[in-house]
C-alpha cells in the first residue's frame, strides 16, 4: 500500500484530516489569529491570539487578567465563526467599528465563560467589549460538573472560545463533601490534568473538521511557595500540567493606576504582559499598554492607549523620528511630547492605519514567516 493510499484509509477510518502531509494542509501552513485591538499585545503574541490553542493568563490579584480576558472574548465575538475573518473594522480608541463583509453567511463567534468565581456581570463585560447575546455562562457546584459541561460544549462544535475564570477557584467535589479538617493533597492538580487531557482531545476532534477550531483561555493566579530560600518562589494552582498543556502563557502585571489631578477613582491602569511561553511565534516578548475602565478623553471605557502604543512601536522601527522630546510623524509634522503626538495621530485616521500596516509588515518580516492571514 502506498503512503497516499494509507493516508486515505486512515482518514476514512478516523476522520477527515486526521493524517495529512504538512505542506498540503492549509491549517498547518497558516494559523488563524484573533487581533485583540491592543496592538502591542497582538505583536507580542505573534499577530494575535492563536485559534485552536490553550492560552493561559496568570498574575497577581487585580492585575487585570479578567479584564484582559473580557477584551479577548470581545475580539472573538467580532470575528466570523464560518470563515475566521473580522466582521468589524475596529476603532480601538472609540471601542466601536463599521461592519464589513467577511463571507456569505457571517456569524459571530460564541464565547462560553466558565464562571468558577461567580463574578461575571453583563454590564462590566459589555463595557470591556463583550456581547451578551453571544456569551454563555457555566456555573456549577463542583469543578467536575463544569469540566464535563465544558467538554460537551467544545465537542458539540458550538463553542469558539472557552474562558475559565479561574483555575484557582475550581473546587473538586471531594473538598466539599469531606470535612475541612481533612487535607486533600494534589486533588486539584490531578483534576486539572484530567481536564486538560479531555479538553485537548475535544479541541483536536472538533478542529479536524471546522475552519475555526475552538480556543481555551485559562485565567490563573500566582501564589508563593512557603519556605523557599533559593530560586523563584512563585507557583500557580492546578499543577504543572496546565503549563505543559498551554501553547501560550502570559504573565500579567499591573504597573500602576491612571489617575487625574483631582485624585478621584482611577480611570484605568498601566499593564505589562510578558509572553513566557509561545509555541506559535517567537516567545519571551513583553509589551506595555494602558487599559481604561472609565472614559478619559480621547479614549472611551474599555479602550487601550492605541495611539501611544503605535507611537512607541513606530519609533522602534524607525517610522517616526524622535529628537529629545520632539516626535516627527511621517507627514513631517513635529509635536513635543508623546501625548501631543498621539493626539495628532488619533485625529488622522488615515495616517494611523498606514503606520499600523507598516508596523505589521516589519513584524512579519522580523518573524521570518508568513503565519499571518489576511
Amino acid at each position: 500500500m502506498s503512503l497516499n493510499d494509507l493516508i486515505k484509509s486512515i482518514n476514512k477510518r478516523y476522520g477527515n484530516a486526521c493524517f495529512v502531509q504538512a505542506s498540503q494542509s492549509d491549517k498547518l501552513n497558516a494559523r488563524r489569529r484573533i487581533e485583540t485591538g491592543i496592538m502591542s499585545l497582538d505583536l507580542a503574541l505573534g499577530g494575535g491570539v492563536p485559534m485552536g490553542t490553550i492560552v493561559t493568563l496568570k498574575g497577581e490579584f487585580s492585575s487585570g487578567k479578567s479584564a484582559l480576558a473580557h477584551r479577548i472574548g470581545g475580539a472573538f465575538q467580532r470575528t466570523c465563526r464560518n470563515c475566521g475573518r473580522p466582521m468589524v473594522m475596529w476603532n480601538e480608541a472609540l471601542q466601536d467599528g463599521a461592519e464589513v463583509t467577511c463571507c456569505e453567511e457571517p456569524q459571530a463567534m460564541r464565547v462560553v465563560w466558565f464562571d468558577a468565581e461567580g463574578s461575571y456581570q453583563n454590564g462590566w463585560a459589555e463595557r470591556l467589549g463583550m456581547d451578551s447575546e453571544n456569551t454563555y455562562v457555566i456555573r456549577t457546584e463542583f469543578a467536575e460538573q463544569g469540566i464535563d459541561i465544558a467538554d460537551a460544549v467544545i465537542r458539540s462544535g458550538e463553542c469558539d472560545l472557552l474562558v475559565v475564570d479561574s483555575v484557582a477557584a475550581l473546587t473538586p467535589s471531594v473538598e466539599i463533601e469531606q470535612s475541612s479538617e481533612k487535607w486533600q493533597v494534589g486533588v486539584q492538580a490531578r483534576l486539572m490534568n484530567k481536564a486538560m487531557r479531555k479538553w485537548v482531545s475535544a479541541q483536536n476532534a472538533v478542529g479536524m473538521t471546522r475552519i475555526v477550531p475552538p480556543t481555551i483561555l485559562l485565567i490563573n493566579q500566582i501564589r508563593m511557595k512557603i519556605g523557599v530560600m533559593y530560586g523563584n518562589p512563585e507557583t500557580s494552582p492546578g499543577g504543572k500540567g496546565l503549563d505543559f498543556a498551554a501553547s501560550v502563557i502570559c504573565k500579567v502585571k499591573r504597573k500602576g493606576f491612571i489617575e487625574d489631578k483631582s485624585g478621584s477613582a482611577p480611570f484605568g491602569q498601566d499593564m505589562e504582559v510578558t509572553v513566557v511561553k509561545n509555541k506559535t511565534a517567537p516567545p519571551n516578548r513583553s509589551c506595555l499598554f494602558s487599559l481604561y475602565f472609565r472614559g478619559k478623553d480621547p479614549y472611551v471605557a474599555g479602550a487601550s492607549n492605541i495611539a501611544e502604543q503605535i507611537i512607541s512601536i513606530a519609533e522602534y522601527w524607525g517610522l517616526i523620528e524622535k529628537g529629545g522630546s520632539w516626535f516627527t510623524l511621517p507627514s513631517g509634522e513635529k509635536f513635543q511630547g508623546a501625548a501631543r503626538a498621539s493626539e495628532a495621530l488619533l485625529a488622522d485616521e488615515g495616517l494611523m492605519f498606514d503606520l499600523k500596516d507598516k508596523i505589521w509588515a516589519n513584524e512579519v518580516n522580523w518573524m521570518g514567516d508568513d503565519s499571518e492571514e489576511d
